[in-house]
């Protein structure tokens, strides 16, 4: 009679430490992506020469996201508590959010003071290093978190599929942080001269940028059980983040958010390719297709780069749309080819790291 009772409260005990646990994925996840858009407000506002202080509006918004990844790694931690009696599978994810989230916790004195001692910080200063491998750390842990957790209770609802949504964005948006801190020029302030150098940031930004595209967009499509229209929601919500936090705020870009948003047509044309075709052929030119565009998907801060080595101009906030396109055409020619290859090659990538993801065979 005991152990008839005992199976179904382990059951119960288990089937509650997962939900404890995805619990804890969703707020790190969700904490992860307000850090991004506060990173990505914080650029706009060392472009435009706003005031800078520790206390800054973008600076708010990040330390609230790092206290909500914060509390997200904890519930997962006391949801894995129980749960490693059971199985492994969720102490890896568990393992990579409690690395992110000290380097996220100790990213804030850290910047404190460096603020303090120095004012204006760039990109690559130590702080931001720290902060922003912390938040790519964090947002593994949360994506393979809510990935494990429906592919072990075989979850294929609306609600589920959001979820992917959820998990995959911060990782696109924290790795998008790193590719541009290793490849924008916005490094050199007064006391560190921390600029990358502008060849290597050419090459950097030319495959690194279309491979985090392609690899994003597969990840939410193999992730999903291929569901149409995941791609596009995925796409749109890139789109929407990066223009109110990047364009918006710059009056002199205002008018172009018109531009901006015919990205999400290739995204559109990935997902439909996608449901009527899902051959190798057509997966490989949708990975290129995706490649091809991240010129345009990363408008405007990408012209920084190329107008270091193409151009050498001193770029004021103002001009940026004009040299942006007076570069576009030298930029497709020279980068179409290694950005479509890029594209391609993350088709098969995000194939492999689904699977680790999802524990398949």
């Amino acid at each position: 009679m005991t152990t008839s009772q005992s199976e179904p409260s382990k059951k119960f005990v288990k089937i509650q430490s997962e939900k404890i646990f995805l619990i804890g994925s969703i707020l790190t996840s969700f904490g992860i992506l307000l850090v991004t858009v506060g990173g990505s407000w914080d650029i706009t506002n060392h472009l435009l020469s706003k005031p800078e202080t520790f206390f800054s509006p973008p600076h708010a918004l990040m330390y609230c996201g790092v206290a909500i990844s914060l509390i997200g790694t904890v519930v997962s931690f006391i949801g894995w508590k129980n749960l490693q009696k059971f199985s492994d599978s969720y102490f890896f994810p568990l393992k990579i959010k409690l690395i992110g989230i000290s380097l996220l916790v100790g990213a804030g004195p850290f910047d404190f003071i460096w603020h303090s001692n120095f004012g204006l910080d760039g990109l690559l200063s130590p702080p931001h290093l720290t902060l922003i491998m912390g938040m790519f750390l964090c947002s593994i842990g949360g994506m393979i978190g809510i990935a494990r957790h429906l592919k072990i209770n075989n979850y294929k609802n609306s609600l589920s599929l959001f979820l992917i949504v959820l998990g995959v964005i911060p990782v696109w948006l924290s790795c998008s942080g790193i590719i541009s801190s290793l490849s924008l020029p916005f490094s050199n302030t007064d006391y560190f001269q921390l600029n990358p150098e502008p060849h290597v940031a050419f090459v950097v930004a030319t495959l690194a940028y279309p491979m985090l595209i392609s690899m994003s967009m597969f990840l939410v499509y193999r992730l999903s059980h291929e569901k149409f229209g995941m791609m596009s929601i995925l796409g749109g919500l890139f789109l929407l983040i990066y223009s109110t936090t990047a364009i918006v705020p710059n009056f002199a870009i205002f008018d172009s958010i018109q531009f901006y948003s015919l990205n999400l047509i290739p995204f559109v044309i990935s997902d439909v390719i996608l449901l009527f075709y899902k051959s190798r052929k057509s997966m490989i030119f949708v990975g290129g297709l995706l490649g091809s565009v991240f010129y345009m998907v990363y408008y405007p801060y990408v012209m920084y780069t190329f107008n270091e080595v193409l151009l050498g101009r001193l770029v004021s906030p103002s001009l940026i749309y004009f040299v942006y396109f007076e570069l576009i055409d030298d930029v497709m020619m020279i980068t179409l080819i290694p950005s479509v290859i890029m594209g391609i090659l993350a088709v098969f990538l995000s194939k492999k790291f689904s699977r680790g993801i999802l524990m398949n065979d």
